[in-house]
């Protein structure tokens, strides 16, 4: 208002004011332009949907390896490198299968079994812990207090206990070997793949203690051969046998292989 009193106190005229106030408008400095940044996304950001689908497969996996296997084992690694990873799984293929069991594996695919009879996979505890959380078996639920730090599975469709230790065997071969190459005065710490527990049909939760005793267990084709001879037996030779140790042993061999012997006498 005072630029206006004094201008109209000089005798300016009203085209005059109107061409002072558009130059004056002219002049003034324009707003600065406000440029929108697009965000820019971190290699992990863009893959986010990737990964989402991949923990989304292993989900499914592991539900599949816990339903579908006979025997799962499970290890505890701690500084197991790639390379002695797959060494490890080299060793655990290169145990050959049984032939007397091939016939069982072939009766799961009804035909030629064309996949490895034994698989050692790397798992992801925080996806185990609630599958094994839901499952509505005891002894898959009794697994989650060894889920921790970095774990393994090792898993086989069909229980052939002798063929399970000489795989656990060649497994222990690259560990120690690597656990021997490493200089103990150079502060690196050695490798380690440990059995902490089994799952045995779905129907028992072994520790690790048990883990040796398991593999020692005859297969089934020996036991089957074993009940032929036993059967044959007169009355009160098998009377006897089952006295010995309050058959205590036989009872607990029948139990954990009647489901197989029943499926293979049914395949005959």
């Amino acid at each position: 208002m005072q630029v206006g009193r004094r201008i109209w106190s000089v005798g300016c005229t009203a085209s005059h004011v109107q061409s002072l106030w558009s130059r004056a408008y002219a002049t003034a400095p324009k707003p600065k332009q406000v440029k929108i940044k697009e965000p820019k996304l971190l290699p992990y950001q863009q893959t986010r949907k990737e990964l989402s689908d991949r923990k989304s497969h292993l989900f499914s996996k592991y539900q599949r390896l816990l339903r579908e296997n006979e025997l799962i084992i499970l290890f505890q690694s701690e500084n197991l490198s790639v390379a002695l990873l797959e060494k490890v799984r080299k060793q655990v293929h290169s145990v050959p299968f049984p032939d007397a069991d091939k016939f069982r594996l072939n009766s799961m695919e009804q035909g030629q079994w064309t996949l490895p009879p034994i698989a050692l996979d790397v798992a992801r505890t925080g996806l185990l812990r609630p599958i094994c959380r839901q499952d509505p078996a005891a002894c898959i639920q009794g697994l989650q207090p060894y889920l921790s730090g970095q774990v393994a599975l090792l898993s086989t469709p069909v229980l052939s206990p002798e063929y399970i230790g000489k795989v656990l065997r060649a497994m222990e071969r690259p560990v120690k070997a690597a656990r021997d190459a490493v200089d103990s005065t150079s502060g690196k710490k050695a490798p380690s793949l440990l059995p902490v527990a089994a799952i045995v049909e779905r129907s028992r939760l072994v520790d690790a203690s048990s883990i040796p005793a398991l593999t020692k267990l005859p297969s089934l084709p020996v036991l089957q051969s074993q009940l032929v001879g036993l059967l044959s037996m007169p009355g009160q030779q098998i009377a006897g046998i089952l006295s010995q140790g309050g058959g205590g042993v036989l009872a607990a061999t029948l139990a954990a292989r009647r489901r197989d012997l029943e499926n293979g006498q049914d395949a005959a």
